[in-house]
């Protein structure tokens, strides 16, 4: 069967209501877009979905445009494909696509703690407070968290580390490119990586970037990124029709 004889063989899904909150300061694109990323990753539009524009826009009541501008972002993230004449639909995985992820990530993240050896101390003490701050809220959810909502600490996590580069820029290049990697850390937080291992790579991050020891830190950072690299085939055996 071709990719696209299987894209015609999955069922649309039942899509949760969003209510628009035009007070947030973000537009409805930004919120349609979230709110898809968020149900592309949860896998409740999974590999092969259709994704139709009149009726997203009839689901949250907005013109095509919105919408069509938040479909956008999803192909450029990698997670849908738009096919003329025939519609929107979202991409299976690539692991090609996850090496080179942890690849760039690992080098952004790194080269972020590179420059946290230059921060003056106040500075450094501020993020490596953050950090601390984020590890409990990590432990305070525990095995009772669900997915989604150790995937946001985790990120968060990271978001921090990148901050010590002083710029947004590092974090939203990385938000661009590792969306197929956040389906996959969905997919094993349910049986493969627990919260509990996560939480102890990143407290051991946390000690060595607290105590300044950019080498150590690195190479723990390096290796808990590269971890996904080994723990996908489990998800991949069990769910082939998903991956490319």
């Amino acid at each position: 069967m071709d990719y696209f004889s299987f894209l015609m063989t999955m069922k649309k899904f039942t899509l949760p209501d969003l209510i628009l909150n035009t007070n947030v300061g973000e537009s409805a694109s930004s919120q349609i877009y979230s709110f898809l990323r968020e149900r592309i990753i949860d896998n409740t539009a999974f590999p092969g979905t259709q994704l139709s524009e009149n009726e997203l826009a009839a689901h949250f009541h907005v013109s095509r445009q919105p919408v069509r501008e938040a479909l956008t972002r999803l192909r450029q993230d990698g997670l849908i494909e738009i096919i003329p004449q025939k519609g929107s639909f979202v991409k299976k995985i690539s692991v090609p696509n996850l090496i080179g992820v942890c690849f760039v990530r690992s080098a952004i993240e790194c080269n972020a703690l590179y420059e946290s050896l230059r921060l003056e101390d106040a500075s450094f003490k501020e993020i490596v407070f953050k950090l601390a701050e984020n590890l409990n809220q990590q432990k305070a959810l525990g095995e009772h968290s669900t997915s989604l909502e150790f995937l946001h600490l985790d990120d968060e996590f990271h978001r921090l580390i990148c901050s010590f580069s002083g710029s947004n820029l590092a974090w939203e290049m990385l938000q661009g490119v590792k969306a197929n990697m956040d389906r996959i850390r969905f997919f094993t937080l349910e049986n493969v990586s627990k919260p509990a291992h996560l939480i102890q790579g990143h407290e051991k991050i946390y000690e060595s970037v607290a105590s300044r020891d950019y080498f150590m830190a690195c190479g723990l950072l390096r290796s808990h990124l590269y971890e996904i690299t080994h723990t996908y085939k489990q998800v991949m055996e069990e769910n082939k029709e998903w991956f490319l």
